[in-house]
C-alpha cells in the first residue's frame, strides 16, 4: 500500500495546465506543467488542480508516484514523458529511490529530492 510519510518538504506554485487527472506526477518550476525529465522536475504533484489552481508540490520526503513502467524496490527513479516515474539508468537525473516495488500504472511510494537530482554516469 502506498503511504506518505510525516516529514516532507512541500510548496505551492500555479499549474500551467489541467493536472486534475495527473495527482503523483512530476511538475516543471518553468512553466507549471508536467516535467519530461528529472533536471526540470520541481516536485511531485500532490492535488488536482486544474489549469491557473495552485499546485500543491512535494519536493523533498516519502512521497506517493505514479510509474510510468514496473520498478523494483530500492531502484533509483528518473522523470519521464508525461511525468511519469521509471527506474533510472546511467545518463540521467534521479529524483529519488522506491521504497518498494511499483507495477506499472500504478501508484506507488519512494524517498525523493528535487531539490538536488543526481546525475548519474554510470550504475
Amino acid at each position: 500500500m502506498a503511504i506518505q510519510g510525516q516529514f516532507a518538504v512541500t510548496s505551492k506554485i500555479q499549474a500551467g495546465e489541467d493536472h486534475s487527472a495527473k495527482q503523483y506526477h512530476a511538475i516543471a518550476l518553468d512553466d507549471g506543467e508536467r516535467a519530461d525529465k528529472g533536471c526540470e522536475a520541481a516536485g511531485i504533484i500532490l492535488n488536482k488542480p486544474k489549469n491557473n489552481e495552485f499546485t500543491e508540490l512535494g519536493i523533498m520526503g516519502e512521497f506517493k508516484c505514479r510509474a510510468g513502467a514496473a520498478i523494483s524496490a530500492n531502484a533509483r527513479i528518473k522523470v519521464t514523458t508525461d511525468g511519469y516515474f521509471i527506474t533510472a539508468a546511467s545518463g540521467y537525473y534521479t529524483v529519488g529511490r522506491a521504497k518498494a516495488a511499483i507495477t506499472s500504472g500504478s501508484i506507488g511510494t519512494g524517498f525523493f529530492n528535487f531539490a538536488v537530482p543526481s546525475y548519474v554516469s554510470s550504475l
